[in-house]
This record gives C-alpha cells, sequence and structure tokens, in this order.
C-alpha cells in the first residue's frame, strides 16, 4: 500500500470514527431525552396514583359516613319508638316509690329490673339522659313547659324536669320537659 492510500484510508476511517461518534453521541441524546419522556411518565403515573388513591378514600369515608348515619337513624326511629315506654315505667315506678308500702312489691322490683335492662341497652347504643336539675336551661336540650317563681334556683335554671329527654351520638332524640326557674 502506498503512503496516500494509507492516508485516504485513515482519513476515511477518521470519518467513519466521526460519523460513528456523531451517531453515538446524538443516540446518547435520544436516550437521555427518551429517558427523561419516561421519568416524566412515570412523576405522572404516580401523581395520578395518589390522585385517585386520595379520592378512593374520600369516597370511602363519605360512604362509611352515610351508612353511620342510616344505621343511626334506624336506631333513631326505632328508640323513639321505646321512649313512651321507658316513660310509663318511670311514671308507675315514682307512683309506687311515693307509697312506701310498695316498694318491696314483685310489680316495684320486676319494673325496676326492666327499667336496669333499657337502660343498659341505653348505654350500650350511647344513648344519653337528660334529667339534670339545677343547671341553666339549654333550649338545644330543653323544652320550657312552666315557670318556677319559688326562688329556690337562680334565674333560667331548670327546677324541675317534667319528662327526660334523650340524645343519641351527640343528636338529640326528645327534649326534656322542664320547669324553668324565673326571679321576679
Amino acid at each position: 500500500m502506498k503512503y496516500n492510500d494509507i492516508l485516504n484510508n485513515s482519513s476515511l476511517d477518521n470519518v467513519k470514527q466521526d460519523l460513528i461518534n456523531k451517531k453515538l453521541e446524538d443516540n446518547k441524546k435520544y436516550l437521555e431525552k427518551k429517558k427523561s419522556q419516561v421519568s416524566d411518565l412515570k412523576k405522572d403515573i404516580l401523581n395520578d396514583s395518589k390522585l385517585y388513591t386520595d379520592k378512593l378514600l374520600q369516597l370511602e369515608k363519605r360512604l362509611q359516613k352515610k351508612i353511620n348515619n342510616t344505621y343511626n337513624f334506624f336506631l333513631e326511629k326505632h328508640f323513639l319508638s321505646i321512649l313512651p315506654i321507658v316513660d310509663s315505667i318511670d311514671s308507675s315506678l315514682n307512683l309506687l316509690n311515693s307509697s312506701d308500702q310498695y316498694t318491696s312489691n314483685e310489680v316495684y322490683i320486676s319494673l325496676k329490673e326492666i327499667q336496669k335492662k333499657i337502660f343498659c341497652i341505653f348505654t350500650q347504643y350511647k344513648i344519653l339522659v337528660i334529667d339534670l336539675t339545677n343547671i341553666p336551661f339549654n333550649p338545644d336540650l330543653h323544652q320550657a313547659i312552666s315557670i318556677d317563681f319559688s326562688g329556690k334556683y337562680k334565674n333560667n335554671y331548670i327546677s324541675c324536669v317534667i319528662q327526660k329527654g334523650y340524645s343519641m351520638n351527640n343528636r338529640l332524640l326528645r327534649p326534656a320537659l322542664v320547669s324553668v326557674s324565673q326571679i321576679k
């Protein structure tokens, strides 16, 4: 081979090498660009996944709240139908209690046991009795049906509970019917 051929061959190799290097560089840039796109797509998918996970959690909470409300309203309806029976038991016990001779009576004892069982059920379902006296009148819990001018209690305090009130899960089932004190 001649020197020119070697030079031509060498320069051809250099040109080929340059072309290969350029092509390799272009491919590296293309690969980096595609890697960046894949990374961006992964981030988008992750963000979408978090968004949908959050939406599903919100939906689950909302559905659970609706289920709880439905359950509580179902219970509320049935407990409201039981309250007149509870009132009858209470008034019977008060009547029997006012005459001392009947406090050892079997009827009195049986009514007392029924009352205890009912209040155990009330406790189980978080039903609270509203029957305190000498506390400030609260229109959210009480319904005033009479005024007491005796002066035994502070102004606008409950002097007497005429009919017990009940609440379930911080929701009023029935307000307590009360007498409210007033100072002349």
